[in-house]
């Protein structure tokens, strides 16, 4: 009986459409993309209010968000392979190696710099670490250090700095990602954009 119940079961599988199709991939890469924005503005809400642990884990999730738009559009233009999309969009680690460019850009002039104003050479130089999965991971949970035998709370782990460069990250990867595929830009979507 089993037997029976699993054939037919795998004969509507078999029969099924193949999701997500081509078109898809665009929604995809919009809606993360717009995903990534709005975690942004609400990292920047947080850290305005001092919550520098959660603005950290907000702002490395838009970092991941926009991570998934970026390989969704790659496979949307032909760049990537749809079947390699599931297992990027499941691994953290896939997702920080697909935008290393974004740390390298934040880095380098003239994105290190960000006005603070009001004058129009008001600036602040920022050399951002690169991303870490781990910190996101302490920026909300409590950690337990057995051998200490100590409790560590996430503001203890996530400084203002840390919050504030990992912003800087993001906005400098939506402000990239707008330059070269947007209207000043090629209007190439994807990590293809950055390959002229």
């Amino acid at each position: 009986m089993m037997f029976l119940q699993h054939t037919r079961y795998y004969g509507i599988y078999k029969n099924m459409t193949k999701w997500p199709a081509k078109n898809n991939y665009l929604e995809i890469y919009r809606a993360a993309y717009n995903n990534a924005a709005d975690l942004l503005t609400e990292a920047k809400l947080l850290f305005e209010h001092k919550h520098f642990a959660r603005s950290y884990a907000l702002a490395f999730t838009a970092f991941e968000e926009i991570s998934k738009s970026q390989f969704a559009a790659d496979v949307f233009t032909g760049l990537c392979k749809d079947e390699d999309f599931n297992k990027f969009y499941r691994n953290h680690r896939s997702k920080m190696k697909w935008m290393a460019w974004v740390y390298l850009d934040a880095n380098s002039y003239p994105y290190d710099l960000k006005w603070i104003g009001p004058d129009i050479d008001d600036l602040e130089e920022i050399n951002p670490k690169e991303p870490s999965f781990e910190k996101r991971t302490n920026a909300l949970y409590v950690g337990i250090d057995f051998q200490k035998q100590k409790i560590i709370n996430p503001a203890e782990k996530i400084s203002e700095t840390d919050a504030k460069e990992m912003i800087h990250i993001v906005e400098i990867a939506l402000y990239r990602i707008w330059e070269i595929s947007g209207e000043f830009g090629g209007n190439q979507i994807g990590i293809k954009g950055f390959m002229k």
